[in-house]
């Protein structure tokens, strides 16, 4: 079958391949309280971090969509289960290359690209997680430093990290407006972090990162004052993209293991696949996953025209994570007992698919974004 992506980034997936079986599969025990230092340095060193950043600036100068790639072997690695969303932190260096300051970029792509910083996104609060306009961490100027109060929650690779983007309102009478994006050094004083254990991705670092009068200067404001928001927006559809991606890779690999498994499994003298039930659940499973590569070829084709437009991601950020559950949940009534037991792959994978209908927007969200647009008469929808 054609690559969705072009010859340059299947190279992508061959490296993010052998990556994940060679450095960190073997280790999976060994990650399970989180990534470590050797971790970050075997990614660096098989070219998977910073990969978008330009080559003369120290990156790999990839496509984007590069982003995708790794986030669909992700989700087919039995790694990815365990791992969560550890690489796909790299999203936060699109906005660094979009929006940083030369002298922010000399300060933190080395590191970057070489393992030493993990980076985090802190946008997430207690009371503002899908409606990100209604945070409330306050960035207040004092001369010349912004003053931080408040706490960010949910917060992948927020335990670990180096660097942390964070999203705070310095005009509060405003909602998206009013909000700017700093970089933050984790080591800041006045900094508390707490890890929080999650339902998968052990390995994922989730945390709560409070902040008490961290005092930042101004050269650390990523873009202009009040631009937060607007800095989302071209990276929200790649975002999309790669956990639809993640969605996808682990639908395909659910599927391929559960197949062999039925091949394989005798019950009542017969082989699981024998029986009529069971061929009925493949061919659902093999139909939607089918229907989901179109709608992300569809997708990927959208946005490499500049043509992808909100309503398109929010389609695909809808049936891509749900197809993903649908497709698992199935899967794990095929492997009965053993698909409950948390030591096989299938039941991390089952557990893992959970979240995606939640990342980056929950299904219901996209929902609602898509329905804004039924109440305008002169919307030509199809």
């Amino acid at each position: 079958m054609e690559s969705m992506y072009g010859e340059e980034l299947e190279m992508v997936r061959e490296t993010a391949r052998a990556f994940l079986r060679r450095r960190v599969e073997p280790r999976l025990s060994e990650l399970e309280n989180g990534t470590d230092e050797r971790f970050w340095h075997d990614a660096a060193e098989a070219g998977l971090l910073g990969v978008a950043i330009p080559e003369d600036e120290g990156g790999a100068g990839a496509d984007p969509l590069a982003l995708c790639v790794i986030s669909e072997e992700l989700g087919r690695s039995p790694a990815g289960a365990t791992l969560g969303s550890c690489l796909n932190a790299d999203m936060c260096t699109m906005f660094l290359i979009a929006n940083g300051a030369d002298a922010q970029k000399q300060a933190w792509f080395p590191g970057i690209v070489s393992g030493d910083v993990i980076q985090c996104m802190a946008l997430t609060e207690a009371e503002s997680g899908s409606d990100a306009a209604s945070i409330r961490t306050t960035a207040k100027r004092d001369g010349d430093h912004y003053v931080i109060n408040g706490a960010k929650t949910f917060i992948s690779n927020g335990f670990k990290s180096h660097l942390m983007y964070v999203l705070a309102k310095t005009d509060t009478s405003k909602r998206g407006r009013g909000m700017s994006m700093f970089l933050v050094p984790a080591d800041s004083p006045q900094i508390t972090r707490r890890l929080i254990p999650t339902m998968g991705f052990p390995a994922g670092d989730t945390s709560e990162i409070f902040f008490d009068d961290v005092r930042v200067p101004v050269e650390n404001r990523l873009g202009e004052e009040g631009e937060g928001m607007k800095m989302f927006l071209p990276v929200i559809a790649l975002d999309r993209l790669q956990i639809c991606a993640r969605s996808l890779g682990a639908a395909e690999a659910a599927f391929r293991m559960t197949l062999e498994h039925t091949r394989n499994r005798k019950i009542f003298d017969q082989r699981l696949v024998d029986f009529q039930n069971t061929q009925f659940v493949l061919a659902d499973m093999e139909t939607d996953i089918s229907l989901g590569r179109a709608l992300m070829r569809d997708a990927i084709s959208k946005f490499r025209a500049g043509t992808l437009s909100d309503a398109d991601s929010s389609i695909l950020k809808i049936f891509m994570p749900e197809m993903e559950f649908r497709v698992l949940d199935k899967c794990v009534q095929l492997w009965g007992g053993a698909g409950w037991m948390d030591e096989m792959t299938i039941s991390r994978m089952f557990t893992a698919a959970r979240v995606q209908r939640i990342y980056a927007g929950a299904t219901e969200l996209q929902k609602a974004l898509l329905a804004r647009r039924y109440m305008n008469a002169d919307l030509e929808i199809i």
